[in-house]
């Protein structure tokens, strides 16, 4: 009867947690997707469209551009349930990475319990209470990303996958007890976490380092020997399509672009300090053909809404990165400063009560965490490598909840501390849905006010008007989120910031027709303004239904 309300309970918490990515993904379904996931629609497109080299990426990883174009390839969505279809895929993709979650869990908590079989492991004291804790702490990371239009909880699909396997791994009795396949299986893992995300390619190295190590201890190395054939066979092809296509060796630009970007600064100076007022890039996307207000010419490709986003690594040809110790230094103490905020601060809520019970037995929890150093070095060399460039909550949400399940499972908990224990992680439960639940549940259920509504009633009208899917158009406002674009299958070859949008529509009127000359320069057959406030149509422009825009002829 008790195991049946254990197993009842578990089932509960796993539903409840189902329900409410559902939800998200459902309440999200007409929001925007940002530059970022438009950038993986239009790769999706690509491949669908077996445009070969163009969908070949240097910046964005392909895989959740593989799912997606699959997901269009068999429900052939229209313009006002396409990214509704990515929000499904998401879902899909969350429980997914729910259930490598709850099985990492396991693996962590069977691990503590085999690794000092003298004391009760925390997870072994507090079963339901170690459930209940894990789920709580997915739910209030992973909801946010259900209806984010981009790999995170991919990645952390596949950080839970082998951090399972890594766990499962040395939990048992003999290594040589794993055959050949489940180490050529780890090698598949990995490589999937590669075109994923480039970084991964790092977390890859540094696992199959720690392997080799750990096996090299017994001098038994055909299984990391297997592991790292098969995940160096699985990303060889694509790394040499990626370095033809770009024309220098390559396995992903992303890390080298961004590194010049944040480290050593951004070319468009206002785009790292102020992104709401700022440049929408972190690099000019081409040529100022008018200067005030200013006129952008955008490069173009076929099929592709905003090419200078779509592939960084083929347009951004200036930014290279260069080590300097003192840029390095001072952005490394602007992503610590962020980690200790995060950790002090919502953190706080897990860090106090851990402290606590660490310090009963310092050296003891200590050593066991250091233990688990097979899997918990790879995902720290990652996690240090975003220290050095660029640290985002998102990017590291898989790994920080490795980290915490390695940290919490290897606290040393005598038997006399149990019920301590138990009290201590039952509080840090009680204390983090409370600080988080409210505000999560408000997003979850909270209509949300953004829409691609006008977008889709744009793209519907301007065939009307002589534009075509493969035409070029101006955009009034930043272009690399120009939907109404890319459901109309056009590309924006010039566009006016959204910062100066206000000085283009104050300009007198020779000053506006001069800059929209220099669009039509440019090889754009008419600019559009989306409009999200209550100015009209100046009187050479069109009114598009539903006051959703502006559109002017530039033949």
């Amino acid at each position: 009867m008790i195991l049946s309300g254990r197993v009842n309970f578990e089932r509960i918490c796993q539903i409840a947690v189902l329900l409410l990515g559902a939800q998200c993904a459902y309440a999200g379904r007409d929001l925007p997707v940002g530059a970022d996931g438009l950038a993986y629609m239009d790769v999706a497109r690509a491949y669908l469209q077996h445009d070969w080299h163009t969908a070949v990426n240097g910046y964005w990883g392909p895989l959740y551009a593989w799912l997606l174009a699959i997901a269009m390839s068999i429900f052939r969505p229209g313009a006002s349930s396409e990214f509704a279809l990515a929000r499904a895929l998401n879902f899909a993709i969350f429980a997914v990475s729910f259930y490598m979650f709850t099985r990492y869990w396991r693996a962590v908590a069977d691990w503590s319990g085999r690794i000092d079989v003298e004391n009760t492991s925390l997870p072994a004291a507090i079963p339901r209470i170690w459930m209940l804790f894990g789920y709580l702490l997915f739910t209030v990371d992973f909801i946010w990303s259900v209806d984010v239009v981009n790999p995170d909880l991919l990645v952390a699909t596949v950080v839970f996958a082998v951090a399972t396997f890594l766990f499962e791994r040395n939990a048992r009795t003999g290594q040589a007890q794993q055959s050949a396949g489940s180490y050529a299986w780890l090698g598949v893992m990995l490589a999937a976490g590669y075109y994923v995300k480039a970084i991964l390619l790092y977390f890859a190295v540094f696992v199959l380092a720690a392997i080799f190590i750990q096996h090299f201890r017994s001098g038994r190395l055909r299984q990391p020997i297997i592991a790292s054939v098969v995940f160096v066979g699985l990303i060889t092809p694509f790394v040499v399509i990626t370095s033809q296509t770009l024309g220098h060796l390559s396995a992903g630009d992303s890390g080298r672009l961004n590194y010049a970007w944040f480290v050593n600064g951004p070319e468009t100076g206002t785009w790292e300090k102020d992104q709401s007022g700022g440049a929408p890039i972190p690099f000019y996307p081409g040529p100022t053909v008018f200067e005030s207000p200013r006129v952008f010419q955008v490069p173009s490709m076929e099929g592709i809404t905003y090419a200078p986003w779509y592939d960084a690594s083929r347009f951004d040809k200036r930014s290279h990165p260069v080590f300097n110790l003192r840029q390095q230094l001072k952005q490394f103490a602007g992503n610590l400063r962020y980690s200790r905020e995060q950790l002090l601060g919502a953190g706080a809520v897990l860090t106090v009560p851990f402290l606590i019970l660490v310090l009963y037995e310092p050296r003891a929890s200590l050593r066991r965490f250091a233990a688990s150093w097979f899997c918990t070095l790879p995902a720290l060399g990652v996690f240090g490598m975003y220290l050095l460039v660029h640290l985002v909550e998102r990017f590291v949400i898989g790994f920080s909840l490795v980290l915490w399940g390695a940290a919490w499972a290897s606290v040393y908990l005598p038997r006399e501390h149990q019920l301590l224990a138990r009290r201590a992680v039952l509080a840090a439960s009680v204390v983090l849905a409370a600080y988080s639940m409210p505000g999560l549940l408000h997003y979850v259920v909270s209509r949300r006010t953004e829409s691609i509504r006008k977008d889709v009633v744009i793209a519907q009208a301007l065939s009307g008007y002589g534009l075509a899917p493969g035409d070029l158009v101006a955009s009034i406002g930043n272009g690399q989120e120009a939907y109404w674009a890319h459901f109309a299958r056009l590309s924006v070859v010039a566009e006016v910031w959204s910062i100066d949008s206000a000085q283009f529509w104050s300009a007198p009127p020779d000053v506006q027709s001069a800059a929209l000359r220099s669009m039509a320069a440019a090889g754009a057959k008419a600019a559009v303004w989306r409009t999200d406030s209550t100015l009209s149509c100046l009187a050479a422009w069109a009114a598009l239904p539903e006051n959703s825009g502006c559109i002017i002829s530039l033949r």
